[in-house]
């Protein structure tokens, strides 16, 4: 009994907190007739938080975001992510830190979480250009899904949000996560976390989540929170101790604020039985960060065509590829497990993105050059939004072999980073991205 009661308690604690620290909706199997009667009998002493979107802040679109979606389309949930608790004392609507889009298609048991950079440069009725991230400050949340409705071109189903206070707590309550950290985070503006192997508390978790300080900026931050959220899954499915998962799941529960019912969340836990991680894709709607002229903020400028185009995949299949686009990856990956790896790598199939990450002009068309001699032919180049020490070398899954033949071919004596990243191939539309470093100019 004590078993049964233990499995219980952690696929539940699985959902919520996968839910509160923005990636719900992703985990394994959970039986939802056992725990029907320990939700309901735990549910009365846990302080649920109500609706965030109340009737009299948007009464047409609480409405919307109250009826129950058809199971056979996608469920849409904006995830958020606020800076109330980064000043104290601080009252009233913030500025929104993270947003994700979660579409989750409960009939193909799939799922795309996209998120959307906070400096994205939108246009907010009554206030003119603006970042994003000012629409949940404005209008509230409301105001955070009226933005993203039309960025996206979706109708948003439902709302969460957790504040960094609530992050913290949830984090500490789960006694720390194992995380391991591939460059030094020294933010003023939110802390120092060295690189290496750390067991994260919540204060160590915010920094890694919040810092925008990085080569990336806040694209390489999307891709901490998505490192993150896993790191966060693992641990909880490995947590056996009844008290600890009761403990867990309280903290989570009287944190989160959102307008699903705990009968809704069961629900879609029962008709996501045997969805696993491995179902879910992760993207960035595609875009730039131009330097801006002076005394001019910076902004994340969307490519609207490319935005389009993954938000109309997600709505229609809820992937970030199309069916074809889907099959003909596959049967590259297969071709160059075929092949015998990299002695076998065809440069010329290889879509390659050559970035600028040393800040001197015309260094990503001179390396450019360099490759296509070396046979690489579908070569795209770019900058980067900031300058990188280190030059790197990232992939989409499937592409490690290609992306060291890469590594080699810029330089056969260099040791380049070669990393594993499916947000920047999605960004870049590249299987194998070169940010070329300044330990290139000085190795």
């Amino acid at each position: 009994m004590k078993l049964r009661k233990r499995r219980r308690m952690k696929r539940l604690l699985q959902l919520m907190v996968a839910l509160v620290l923005l990636g719900g909706l992703v985990v394994g199997t959970l039986n939802f007739d056992a725990v029907k009667s320990w939700a309901a009998k735990h549910y009365l002493r846990v302080r649920f938080q109500p609706a965030v979107i109340a009737p009299e802040d948007n009464p047409d679109l609480f409405a919307e975001l109250s009826k129950w979606h058809n199971p056979e389309e996608n469920l849409n949930l904006l995830l958020i992510g606020i800076d109330r608790g980064s000043v104290p004392g601080e009252e009233g609507y913030t500025r929104s830190d993270v947003m994700i889009v979660a579409s989750v298609n409960v009939k193909a048991k799939r799922a795309v979480l996209v998120s959307i950079p906070r400096d994205t440069k939108v246009t907010i009725p009554g206030y003119g250009t603006e970042k994003i991230n000012a629409a949940h400050s404005f209008k509230g949340p409301a105001g955070a899904v009226e933005a993203v409705e039309k960025l996206s071109g979706l109708d948003i189903h439902h709302y969460a949000e957790v504040d960094f206070e609530a992050f913290k707590n949830i984090v500490d309550a789960m006694g720390g996560v194992p995380f391991h950290l591939d460059v030094t985070i020294n933010d003023p503006k939110v802390g120092y976390l060295e690189k290496g192997d750390h067991l994260l508390n919540g204060q160590q978790a915010l920094i890694l989540v919040r810092s925008r300080k990085l080569p990336r900026g806040d694209l390489d931050r999307i891709e901490h929170q998505k490192a993150f959220l896993k790191a966060v899954m693992e641990k909880a499915v490995s947590i056996r101790d009844i008290q600890a998962l009761l403990k867990i799941l309280d903290t989570a529960v009287r944190y989160l604020e959102t307008t699903l019912e705990p009968d809704l969340i069961f629900t879609l836990a029962e008709a996501l039985q045997g969805m696993k991680v491995e179902d879910v894709e992760f993207a960035t709607i595609p875009g730039t960060m131009p330097e801006p002229a002076p005394g001019e903020p910076w902004y994340f400028i969307y490519d609207q065509k490319g935005t389009a185009e993954l938000f109309s995949n997600v709505k229609k299949y809820c992937s970030t590829k199309t069916p074809e686009e889907r099959q003909a990856e596959l049967e590259k990956q297969e071709l160059y497990q075929r092949t015998g790896g990299e002695a076998q790598v065809d440069r010329s199939l290889v879509n390659l993105a050559v970035l600028n990450g040393v800040r001197w002009e015309g260094m990503a068309a001179k390396v450019a050059e360099k490759m296509r001699e070396k046979g690489y032919k579908n070569i795209k180049i770019g900058n980067t939004v900031h300058a990188y020490e280190d030059t790197t070398v990232y992939y989409a899954p499937g592409f490690a072999d290609a992306a060291r033949v890469v590594a080699r071919d810029l330089d056969p004596d260099a040791d380049f980073r070669v990393v594993q990243d499916q947000d920047v191939a999605i960004t870049y539309d590249a299987d194998v991205i070169l940010v070329i470093g300044k330990d290139y100019l000085n190795p």
